[in-house]
């Protein structure tokens, strides 16, 4: 095999993973984008539990939101976040720290971060307790075709896991450029 033939080769293998990391890239924004076109109505809904499969991090659970529609009562998993982490808080810091970075339920940051107390691992429990007891009011917004359509609150910006994809099939589609122009010049 010729070195033109390889990195051609190379080149093509290159093309295929970036055609590849941009499919989920484009299904996330596309999602969001049009949960956020098809939910145009709004209800009041109540924080009625936790969820049990969608966990955050650690043992923090997203809110369960109850809201009714035409006499209908349906349920939505939210807020959601661009993204999660947990930082473990030690020393005097910890004591009265609050257990997210969440300061308004009405203005939410796009990233969650979960604080948990080293000395203590299970002090933080369910850290989304505390901005969202059970009985909260928090908006709805959900699709008047379709009422289990829904989300809490607001859909986030792109999600970091969405911008890693989109990243990674940037950087092999400029890869693939580069080695198909060089097996050119070979």
């Amino acid at each position: 095999m010729t070195p033109s033939v390889f990195l051609l080769s190379l080149a093509g293998i290159l093309l295929a993973a970036s055609i590849i990391s941009f499919i989920p890239a484009v299904y996330m924004r596309r999602r969001d984008s049009q949960l956020r076109a098809q939910c145009t109505s709004r209800a009041q809904g109540r924080v009625s539990g936790y969820s049990t499969s969608k966990q955050v991090t650690g043992s923090t659970f997203l809110p369960v939101v109850a809201y009714r529609v035409d006499g209908a009562e349906y349920t939505v998993t939210g807020p959601t976040f661009a993204s999660y982490r947990a930082r473990t808080l030690s020393g005097d810091c910890a004591h009265g720290h609050p257990l997210t970075n969440i300061t308004d339920i009405h203005d939410l940051p796009e990233d969650l971060c979960v604080y948990e107390i080293a000395d203590d691992p299970h002090a933080a429990g369910n850290a989304m307790r505390e901005p969202f007891p059970v009985g909260t009011g928090v908006d709805v917004h959900y699709d008047p075709a379709k009422p289990s359509r829904s989300y809490v609150i607001r859909v986030p910006a792109t999600s970091s896991f969405a911008k890693v994809f989109l990243f990674l099939g940037v950087i092999e589609l400029v890869a693939s450029a580069i080695f198909a122009f060089i097996s050119l010049l070979w």
